[in-house]
């Protein structure tokens, strides 16, 4: 067992849970908001998953069988196109309903501090779910590295080669997930201002850009993981992620700019 990785594996994990939180408490004493925003967006992103997540394991087999005759390449893209139009459609719809009758029920101001804090919360709970996974992951292979043990496995040559992969692991093949969730966090914050300025604004094309936005990054990101490896795919995201960085800047002064309904 190398404890190097060990240690990554943990790392990871608290950073990917503490980020999000730190984020969330500096928008807090920043700008005076509630917490109750961060956990808004924490709830909703659960609230969509809950029926996108089981939408996704019970479609994405038959449908990329349904490509495969065509080619494996062209049953990955579709898959992929599939995948992230099912993704913004849900996420970016959900946060667009949030905003137009939630928050107007409740009274909650639609304001750009609010926006910044409800994707923060959005995107920090995902954070948060895959931080979950990635003890999962530590604990497997702690597992499966320790010294003297003895674990009854099938005798398949496609569980051997996985387990295989699990044992060579070093820290640089697990940090590259820490980067994807600050990335993905910057995203979801984006995406969530570019939501809140369709209903601010009263623009519904905003919330078409949205989704197809949020559809295009999860569509090449599949597409780039199954076919030139996790690197290519990080430096793609972070394209993304620039991108969405400069908009959360410049939406920032443009909604400062005016009086909040």
């Amino acid at each position: 067992m190398n404890l190097s990785v060990v240690a990554t594996f943990a790392v990871v994990a608290l950073l990917e849970i503490a980020v999000p939180l730190a984020l969330g408490y500096w928008i807090v004493k920043r700008f005076g908001v509630s917490w109750r925003i961060f956990a808004l967006g924490a709830l909703f992103f659960i609230a969509v998953q809950v029926v996108h997540v089981p939408l996704v394991f019970v479609t994405q087999t038959p449908l990329y069988l349904a490509f495969l005759p065509f080619g494996p390449p062209t049953a990955v893209a579709g898959l992929a196109v599939y995948l992230g139009l099912l993704a913004g459609l849900f996420e970016e719809i959900g946060r667009y309903l949030v905003y137009r009758y939630y928050f107007r029920r409740r009274e909650i101001p639609l304001t750009r501090e609010n926006g910044l804090l409800f994707g923060t919360g959005w995107g920090g709970v995902e954070s948060m779910s895959v931080a979950l996974i990635v003890i999962a992951g530590m604990l497997s292979y702690i597992v499966l590295t320790s010294d003297g043990a003895t674990i009854p496995l099938p005798d398949d040559p496609a569980v051997q080669a996985q387990i295989d992969a699990v044992r060579a692991l070093t820290p640089l093949d697990i940090l590259p997930g820490l980067a994807e969730r600050m990335m993905t966090i910057t995203l979801h914050i984006a995406w969530s201002l570019l939501v809140l300025a369709a209903v601010v604004y009263g623009r519904p094309l905003l919330l078409a850009l949205a989704v197809l936005w949020h559809a295009a990054v999860d569509a090449v990101a599949v597409y780039l993981a199954q076919t030139q490896g996790i690197l290519v795919t990080e430096a793609a995201v972070f394209v993304f992620a620039v991108l969405g960085l400069v908009y959360i800047l410049w939406e920032w002064r443009r909604m400062g700019k005016r009086v909040p309904a």
